[in-house]
C-alpha cells in the first residue's frame, strides 16, 4: 500500500510529465508554425522575383522600341531609305539586342525564383521534421516518466532475486 506521501510524489511525477510533453509539444508546434510562415514569405518573394524579371523585360523591350524608332527618324531625316540595306540590318541588330536583353533578364529573374522555390520547399519540409522530432521527444519523456513511477513505486525491486541488492531466493530442497 502507498501512503500519502507516496500518492502526492507520483501524482507530481505525473504532473510534471504532462507539462514536459505539453511544453515539447507546444514549442515543437510554434518552430514548425515559424518554418511554415518562413518558407510561405520565400514562395511569396519567389513569385515577386519573377514578376519583377517580367516588368524589367518588358521595360527593355520598350527602350528599344524607343531607340528602334529614333534610329528610323535619324535615317529618314537624312534622306536614306529605312526598310532596306544598312537602316534595316541596324533596326534588326537593335531589335534583336533588346529581345535578348530581355530573355536574359527573365532567365535570371526565373532562377532566382526557383531558388527561393527551392527554400520554401526546405523549410516545409523542416516544419514537418520539427513536428515529428517532438512527438518522438514526448514519447521518450512518456515512457522515462513510467520507468521512474515503476522504479518509484518498487516494481522489480520487491521479490527475491530481481535485484542485485536482494537475497537470491530461498533454495527449498524437497
Amino acid at each position: 500500500m502507498c501512503t500519502g506521501l507516496e500518492y502526492a510524489a507520483l501524482a507530481a511525477l505525473v504532473a510534471g510529465t504532462a507539462v514536459s510533453v505539453d511544453g515539447q509539444l507546444q514549442a515543437a508546434a510554434a518552430a514548425a508554425d515559424a518554418a511554415e510562415a518562413q518558407g510561405r514569405s520565400l514562395a511569396t518573394e519567389a513569385g515577386q522575383a519573377q514578376d519583377a524579371a517580367t516588368a524589367e523585360a518588358e521595360r527593355i523591350r520598350a527602350a528599344a522600341r524607343r531607340q528602334r524608332a529614333e534610329a528610323a527618324v535619324a535615317f529618314s531625316g537624312s534622306g536614306v531609305s529605312v526598310g532596306e540595306g544598312t537602316p534595316l540590318k541596324i533596326d534588326q541588330e537593335i531589335a534583336r539586342g533588346g529581345e535578348l536583353d530581355a530573355l536574359n533578364t527573365i532567365i535570371s529573374g526565373g532562377r532566382g525564383a526557383d531558388a527561393l522555390t527551392k527554400d520554401a520547399a526546405a523549410f516545409g519540409a523542416q516544419a514537418g521534421a520539427v513536428r515529428r522530432a517532438a512527438n518522438t521527444q514526448a514519447f521518450s519523456t512518456l515512457m522515462s516518466s513510467g520507468s521512474q513511477m515503476m522504479s518509484a513505486s518498487g516494481w522489480r525491486a520487491n521479490g527475491p532475486g530481481f535485484s542485485g541488492g536482494q537475497k537470491p531466493a530461498p533454495i527449498v530442497s524437497a
